[in-house]
C-alpha cells in the first residue's frame, strides 16, 4: 500500500462527514433537557442527595434488592441524611409518579426499565 496515509485520512474524513449530522443534532441535549419536562417530586428531598440519585439510583435499587432478598433487611439508612427509609421501590413512588417521572426519563435516555418483567407495575 503506497498511499496508506491517504487512505486512513480519507476514512477519517468520511466518518466525520457521515457522523456530523448525528453529532450536531444531539449536541447540547442531555438530562438538562428532560428535567424541564418531568413532573416535580412531591417530597422535600429524596433518600439521598439529588446528584447522587441522578447518577446512582439504579445502583441504590440494586443494593436495596440485595439487602431485602439476601440479607432480609428491609430498612435503609440514608448516607446523606441519616434518616431510615423502607428499602423498597415503593418508597420512591411516594414522591415520584411512575408515568410522569420514571417512564419519561428512561424513554428519553433510551433505557429499558426491566423491573416490570417480574414485578407488577404501579398504577
Amino acid at each position: 500500500m503506497y498511499h496508506k496515509g491517504y487512505i486512513v485520512l480519507f476514512i477519517i474524513v468520511i466518518l466525520a462527514i457521515v457522523s456530523s449530522p448525528v453529532i450536531l443534532a444531539n449536541s447540547g441535549k442531555g438530562f438538562e433537557d428532560i428535567r424541564n419536562y418531568l413532573e416535580k417530586p412531591k417530597g422535600d428531598r429524596c433518600v439521598e442527595s439529588k446528584d447522587f440519585m441522578i447518577a446512582n439510583h439504579m445502583e441504590l435499587l440494586n443494593k436495596w434488592r440485595e439487602m431485602a432478598i439476601r440479607e432480609g433487611k428491609r430498612l435503609y439508612m440514608s448516607e446523606t441524611y441519616g434518616v431510615i427509609y423502607n428499602a423498597s421501590i415503593n418508597e420512591c413512588f411516594r414522591c415520584h409518579a411512575y408515568e410522569d417521572f420514571c417512564e419519561k426519563c428512561h424513554e428519553f435516555g433510551g433505557v429499558h426499565i426491566y423491573c416490570w418483567t417480574c414485578h407488577t407495575p404501579p398504577e
